[in-house]
C-alpha cells in the first residue's frame, strides 16, 4: 500500500496549552494579560464616574476637563447639564426639543433617548454636534401615543 504525502507534518502528537488568563470582574471580557484586564476595569470605573456627576448636574465642560474625553465644546456646549433638552430633526417628527443626554461612555460617546414621535420613545448614539441649541428643561416635549 502506498501513503499519499501531503506536504503536512503528521507525525506528532499534539499537546493541550494552558494558557492563563484574566477577565475584568465588570463585564467577564478575558484578557492576555492582568495589565489589559485591569485596563477595561478602570474604563467601566472611569464611565460610572462620568455618568454619577453628570447626574448631579456636573456640566459637558467639566465632565470634559476632568475625565480627557478630547470634546471640542462651542460656548453653548459647555454648560449643558442633564437637565437640558435637545431637537434632534433627524430623530423626531416634531418641531420641539424631545431629547436628553442619558448616558456618556468613558471614550465620550453619547447616548440621548426621547419621546419625540407618535411611534413612542427612542434612544441613540449622536454626535456632539447635534446637540447645538441646548433648550431649558421646561421646553421638553412628550408625545403621547396616537391611538388611530
Amino acid at each position: 500500500m502506498k501513503t499519499l504525502y501531503t506536504g503536512y507534518y503528521t507525525g506528532g502528537v499534539m499537546e493541550p496549552i494552558r494558557k492563563e488568563m484574566w477577565k475584568c470582574p465588570s463585564c467577564e471580557s478575558a484578557f492576555d494579560s492582568t495589565r489589559e484586564a485591569d485596563h477595561c476595569l478602570y474604563n467601566h470605573v472611569k464611565e460610572r464616574c462620568i455618568n454619577h456627576d453628570f447626574g448631579y448636574g456636573c456640566s459637558l465642560d467639566y465632565i470634559n476637563r476632568i475625565y480627557g474625553l478630547g470634546w471640542t465644546l462651542t460656548e453653548k456646549q459647555k454648560n449643558i447639564t442633564k437637565d437640558n433638552c435637545f431637537k434632534i430633526s433627524y430623530l423626531q417628527c416634531c418641531e420641539k426639543p424631545a431629547y436628553r443626554i442619558t448616558h456618556i461612555s468613558y471614550h465620550g460617546s453619547i447616548k440621548v433617548y426621547g419621546v419625540g414621535s407618535w411611534s413612542g420613545g427612542y434612544g441613540s448614539v449622536v454626535r456632539l454636534d447635534s446637540l447645538e441649541d441646548p433648550r431649558p428643561p421646561k421646553e421638553l416635549f412628550i408625545a403621547t401615543k396616537s391611538k388611530y
